[in-house]
């Protein structure tokens, strides 16, 4: 073998790799930013009011069924995308009938929510509707917990407050903000108590 040859540079491979590399961590961080900044949206909303029923499962009265006549109308104005990606409602027949209109304007099925699933809702929503539209019904002993575990707000809804809408908006990156928005008939203010008797 010659001496010569050996001492003889080949190409080398760098001058085309280190772009080409370059080129694909662009691309790699370009798709995982667009998957990481995504606004996910949760619309709560309490059950409407229902009529009384002997099994412990009513279904809802004619005040509650004239309030979500239109929530599912008033979604699709309100929401910037005009779309629910997902729909959640708890086990009676209150909550899905709240939740039908919702259905209804969306085509969407209505996932049914059992009462030992709420504990673990919010991360459910979080890890499996990143940068979606989830509509939950649920009742004023439930969504709280929801929402402080979705934007870390407490809030408390009275057992007579039907009316109120819960929007929380999940950026990220950014913080997590929460909305209260009204719909129907407006639920009377609460009577004070009369703590002199």
């Amino acid at each position: 073998m010659d001496p010569l040859n050996k001492l003889r540079r080949r190409p080398f491979m760098a001058p085309l790799l280190i772009p080409l590399l370059g080129v694909l961590m662009a691309a790699a961080g370009v798709y995982w930013l667009g998957n990481w900044a995504r606004t996910t949206v949760v619309v709560l909303v309490r059950h409407a009011e229902a009529g009384e029923s002997a099994s412990g499962d009513p279904d809802l009265n004619a005040a509650g069924e004239k309030r979500v006549a239109s929530l599912g109308t008033l979604l699709g104005d309100v929401l910037a995308d005009r779309r629910v990606d997902y729909l959640y409602a708890a086990d009676t027949r209150r909550a899905q009938q709240t939740a039908a209109p919702v259905a209804n304007e969306f085509k969407l099925p209505i996932n049914v929510v059992a009462s030992s699933d709420w504990p673990g809702l919010a991360a459910r929503i979080k890890r499996e509707h990143r940068g979606k539209t989830v509509a939950v019904v649920g009742y004023a002993t439930t969504l709280p917990g929801v929402i402080s575990q979705l934007s870390g707000t407490d809030v408390a809804m009275r057992d007579d407050e039907f009316d109120a809408i819960y929007v929380v908006i999940i950026p990220s990156p950014g913080e997590t903000r929460v909305l209260r928005l009204r719909y129907g008939q407006p639920t009377p203010p609460p009577k004070p108590s009369d703590k002199s008797k």
